[in-house]
C-alpha cells in the first residue's frame, strides 16, 4: 500500500455534475486563509457516468484546463473510484478543475490541503 503519512487535512469536494462536454468546471476550491499560501494534493477520485464512456481530466484553470495528472477513463454505468495508489502525487497551489468529453458525469474528489 502506497498511502503517504498525512501532511495536511483531508477534505472532500461536493459532487459535481459536468454540465457541458469539453468545458472545464471548478471541482475543488482551496480554503481562503488570507495571505497564507495553501496547496492541495489530489488523493481520491470518485466518478459515475450514466451517459456513456467518458474521458476525465483534472487540472487547474478554466480557460484552458491545464492537466496535472494523466486522464482517466470511466465506463458507462460503472461506479469508478481511483485512490492515491492510482493517482500520481502532484501538489498545486490553485483550485482544481474537471473536464469530461460528455456532459452529465458526476465527479467528487478527496484532497489533502496543506498550509497553516
Amino acid at each position: 500500500m502506497y498511502n503517504q503519512p498525512a501532511r495536511g487535512i483531508r477534505k472532500s469536494s461536493a459532487v459535481i455534475t459536468v454540465a457541458a462536454g469539453a468545458t472545464p468546471e471548478v471541482l475543488y476550491q482551496l480554503t481562503n486563509r488570507g495571505t497564507v499560501t495553501r496547496t492541495v494534493i489530489l488523493r481520491k477520485i470518485m466518478c459515475y457516468s450514466a451517459v456513456g464512456n467518458c474521458i476525465l481530466r483534472i487540472g487547474t484553470g478554466l480557460a484552458p484546463l491545464v492537466p496535472i495528472i494523466p486522464f482517466f477513463v470511466a465506463i458507462n454505468g460503472v461506479d469508478t473510484e481511483w485512490t492515491e495508489n492510482d493517482i500520481p502525487e502532484v501538489e498545486v497551489s490553485a483550485d482544481l478543475t474537471v473536464q469530461s468529453n460528455v456532459l452529465g458525469v458526476q465527479v467528487q474528489v478527496e484532497v489533502e490541503e496543506i498550509g497553516a
